[in-house]
């Protein structure tokens, strides 16, 4: 394998574009060349990324130079995609969610396995500022044993889920495996595996034609209780993490704003994303998987993380889509 881990690019849209340009800072890589179906959108973003444009995907695949692959295209596509990937022998970074069907991700860690390969999935929330420290400061054990948990996560991004394939549930996996697979992972980081005890879910308007606002009631299989709320129809937004412990509270506001805990006896203490001073976040898994794969170094994250997060959400929608037994009199 060469030094410096060569890797193509697959899919040129805004996440492909911009996981593309946080290689820029790393000598241990480089993109060797970019392939997307949309050619007008292709030779743009090699035009932009100062790289090569493949003629096909085949040509990519077929790229003895190539070490690994960035797969950033719409989520329906990531087995059939990945699958070739893998089998070709290169190493395979996925943007999330994994795959839209378990038996998929399933097949897909099969794949790298008997490949020998890398398979990292893009669940780049653990990384940033606040949820990393919160991971942190649960480990020194601030708060004590972790009672319970509450995450909302609420914003108006309606028009986002209208347009082009998220709009489209058998493309995206709408809210739920586009989006807030990001949250069941980050949960799932912090306190371990659990059952969705209960899940509800709204659909206010025709379009997109998926849950748009939902609730789940989780239980941890250490017995941490936990809720969480996402919504793409809150017109007053917020991010909100609770953690309650035996001996004090943890909160944060997300991707800005602060992290603080207080103890039952003790000042509250309260830090910015600045003063956590975290890398990049995407600089920093892209960082990860190309140490993996060169120096054998741990991943943050790794397919079966990915697999997990798919899990936990299609076990979400089952419940929001199972009939509520009526109570007995």
């Amino acid at each position: 394998m060469h030094k410096q881990l060569r890797i193509g690019l697959i899919g040129a849209g805004g996440i492909g574009r911009h996981l593309a340009w946080q290689l820029r800072p790393l000598s241990e890589a480089k993109l060797v060349g970019v392939y997307d179906a949309n050619t007008e959108l292709k030779h743009r973003a090699a035009a932009e990324l100062e790289t090569h444009a493949y003629t096909s995907f085949k040509a990519l695949l077929a790229d003895p130079e190539l070490d690994a692959c960035i797969l950033a295209t719409p989520p329906h596509t990531h087995f059939r995609l990945g699958m070739q990937i893998l089998r070709s022998g290169k190493h395979l970074f996925c943007e999330k969610p994994l795959a839209l069907k378990l038996s998929h991700c399933d097949a897909l860690l099969q794949a790298a396995q008997e490949a020998g390969r890398v398979l990292m999935v893009g669940h780049v929330l653990r990384l940033f500022p606040l949820f990393w420290q919160s991971k942190q400061w649960l480990q020194e054990g601030v708060i004590g044993e972790p009672i319970s948990v509450h995450l909302q996560r609420r914003g108006f991004e309606l028009n986002l889920f209208k347009e082009g394939w998220r709009a489209d549930p058998k493309q995206s996996g709408g809210v739920l495996l586009e989006m807030n697979v990001h949250e069941l992972d980050y949960l799932r980081w912090l306190f371990g595996e659990f059952q969705v005890v209960a899940a509800q879910g709204a659909q206010p308007y025709p379009e997109p034609n998926f849950v748009q606002h939902w609730h789940a009631l989780l239980r941890f299989e250490n017995g941490i209780v936990g809720a969480i709320e996402c919504s793409i129809i809150d017109r007053l937004g917020g991010y909100t993490v609770r953690i309650v412990g035996t001996e004090g509270t943890l909160e944060h506001s997300g991707f800005s704003g602060f992290i603080r805990y207080k103890r039952h006896a003790g000042q509250e203490v309260q830090l910015t994303p600045e003063e956590v001073g975290t890398p990049e976040p995407f600089l920093w898994e892209l960082r990860s998987f190309v140490r993996a794969i060169l120096y054998e170094e741990p991943l943050p994250y790794d397919g079966y993380d990915g697999r997990m997060a798919v899990a936990n959400a299609l076990a979400v929608l089952k419940r929001i889509h199972t009939p509520l037994k009526k109570a007995q009199v």
